[in-house]
């Protein structure tokens, strides 16, 4: 369980980081966006990213009964 701890706090930091990922990329004109995706191998949008961490976490704080009281 300890492993399974650690791996939520590091999801929680990629959450963080891929949150202040999006904004920097939102603050961009919309050719640097078109450069950062040409060359993102997803071709995924940070802020698709962004989401999709929160909502992983959610997902696995939720299965694990973790609410945000703790």
């Amino acid at each position: 369980m300890l492993e399974l701890q650690d791996f939520l706090y590091e999801l929680n930091k990629y959450m963080d980081q891929s949150s202040i990922l999006k904004d920097a990329y939102n603050r961009l004109t919309d050719t640097e966006k078109q450069l950062v995706l040409s060359q993102s191998p997803t071709q995924t949008p940070p802020d698709e990213l962004a989401e999709n961490a929160t909502k992983w976490l959610d997902a696995m704080q939720k299965e694990m009964g973790i609410t945000g009281d703790e």
